[in-house]
């Protein structure tokens, strides 16, 4: 089947309104992309933080994994005269509330942090926003654990669009539809998600709040209506759509749904147009040269330039800061490759076993989610550019694809 008919490996399985059995994957082999893992880490200890109740001891054991899953740190067995120091209270009190009074030291500064929340999920967002606080402070870059990540649960009949937690937890599912709906993507700010629904017999792009809900059509053109991906200012929504006769790349005006063309390719398809960072550039999937290739348009001068040098095929490309882009790329099996722009290189970062897809940077710049396959159903994984293994996300059992990492904090 030519990309031409069949665009991504999701959009066939939707077209066909194909099903696949349900299944955990398989555990992966970590591997090492940059830098020996686990070097370079901040130690910190958590000896002094005073927990009690069960939502004290869940802070101090979320905020010791997010901590760890930032990359930047390692908690040090609990041991005093860590780098960094944790102390303070965290107490449950009334029944479900937590209440937290911490302070931070490191040879740098410190800081002070306390909140007062109600029930398990507030817990854990408590951890959250003081492991990001500690990363934005102590090492000057964005955390990720005070964020969430959209994507799509196949069913044995259609699919719905969830989201979670960056870790996993606190899983949100919107209403089934009875095809499995494609691309789900957040808007800047967090507070809308667009997707790809056939719930009308055909392609089309609707946006839903992430607080729940009725859906809204963006784009209800004739013919394919696909991607959905929001510029950085919220202005622009890049899609394509196939009413010119094909498949091509437009930009619509959220205000005004005026839709004007950017790509003029009769030979060629695109799909999954994504924006830069600054919104002067988009990202997109075509394949005028014959296979699926990443091209980079600039969205002024409307010239494009193809990035990907290597595979039978390269798609579902994703922005992340410093100008990075990753894209999926079939290389016997599917994998996640880093375009670097500043020398050319294009890395691969995902591990050997499995297939890997639909990559999606973190806000951090350094972290990527993505599905893994192992031929029947898929997994969401974190993987790190700089080499710590993958982390599964703590999801049940399920089949979970298309994931799109939040921009926004909480």
């Amino acid at each position: 089947m030519t990309f031409r008919h069949s665009i991504t490996r999701s959009i066939i399985a939707a077209l066909a309104y194909a099903s696949l059995a349900v299944a955990t994957a398989t555990a992966v082999t970590p591997f090492v992309v940059e830098k020996e893992a686990g070097s370079g880490k901040d130690p910190v200890s958590l000896a002094a933080l005073q927990t009690t109740g069960n939502l004290g001891a869940l802070f101090a054991t979320v905020l010791r994994q997010d901590l760890a899953n930032s990359g930047w740190f390692e908690v040090a067995g609990g041991r005093y005269g860590a780098g960094i120091e944790v102390s303070g209270t965290a107490a449950q009190q009334g029944g479900d509330s937590l209440a937290t009074r911490v302070r931070v030291r490191w040879n740098g500064g410190s800081f002070d942090w306390g909140d007062t929340t109600a029930g398990i999920r507030e817990a854990r967002w408590q951890a959250h926003r003081l492991s990001d606080e500690m990363t934005r402070r102590i090492k000057g870059c964005a955390g990720i654990a005070a964020t969430r990540i959209a994507f799509v649960e196949k069913e044995s009949r259609g699919g719905r669009i969830c989201i979670c937690d960056s870790d996993g937890y606190a899983l949100q599912k919107f209403p089934s539809e009875p095809v499995s709906p494609l691309s789900p993507a957040f808007t800047p700010d967090g507070s809308t998600i667009y997707y790809t629904s056939f719930i009308r017999g055909y392609a089309c792009i609707y946006g839903v709040a992430t607080s729940g809900g009725r859906r809204s059509p963006l784009a209800n053109f004739t013919g394919l209506n696909t991607g959905g991906a929001v510029s950085p200012d919220g202005r622009l929504v890049a899609a394509i759509l196939s009413h010119p006769g094909n498949p091509e790349l437009f930009v619509i005006n959220t205000a005004t749904r005026r839709a004007i063309r950017q790509t003029h390719t009769p030979r060629g398809a695109e799909a999954s147009p994504c924006w830069s960072p600054d919104g002067n550039r988009i990202a997109y999937v075509s394949d005028e040269s014959g296979t699926p290739q990443v091209y980079v348009m600039d969205s002024e001068s409307k010239r494009s330039t193809r990035v990907s040098s290597r595979g039978s095929q390269n798609v579902a490309p994703s922005w992340g800061e410093g100008g990075r882009i990753a894209y999926c790329s079939k290389q016997g099996n599917y994998k996640i490759v880093v375009y670097d722009p500043a020398d050319g290189s294009q890395t691969i970062v995902s591990p050997e076993s499995g297939d890997w897809e639909d990559p999606s940077w973190a806000p951090d710049g350094r972290h990527i989610v993505a599905s893994r396959s192992d031929g029947r159903a898929s997994s969401l994984w974190v993987i790190d550019t700089m080499g710590d293994p993958p982390v599964r996300l703590s999801l049940p059992a399920g089949d979970w694809r298309a994931p799109d990492w939040s921009k926004a904090m909480r």
